[in-house]
């Protein structure tokens, strides 16, 4: 039934820090990739995210109903870093879930400009 191995000793630096360390570079990474695939898609100002609802002046709604998406999702997923816990066990978890919030935020630049 439960998993017994897992260590219980206290993490609370790990605990405190991976939800305030992904609070402030997932954002940080998403605004860099998005200037990078800005660059790379060699864009001329309109998302490549509005190429349909483009003709029906959309584009707007289009925009922040994506951004609302995986703002959502990846602060889901960070409420779930504050929920787990401070066990030194669930370390690993914690660490995967900040990376699953980062590449969330970070995919969404990369979505609008691809």
């Amino acid at each position: 039934m439960l998993n017994r191995s897992v260590d219980r000793s206290r993490d609370l630096a790990g605990w405190l820090v991976t939800p305030l360390f992904t609070l402030v570079a997932a954002p940080v990474l998403a605004c860099v990739a998005g200037v990078l695939a800005t660059f790379a898609a060699g864009n001329d100002g309109t998302p490549a995210l509005c190429a349909e609802s483009k003709a029906y002046n959309l584009c707007e709604e289009t925009i922040l109903g994506v951004a609302a998406l995986h703002v959502a999702i990846a602060g889901g997923i960070w409420l779930l870093l504050w929920v787990l816990p401070w066990w030194r066990g669930l370390r690993t978890a914690r660490v995967v879930l900040a990376v699953a919030a980062t590449v969330v935020l970070v995919l969404l630049p990369v979505r609008m400009a691809a």
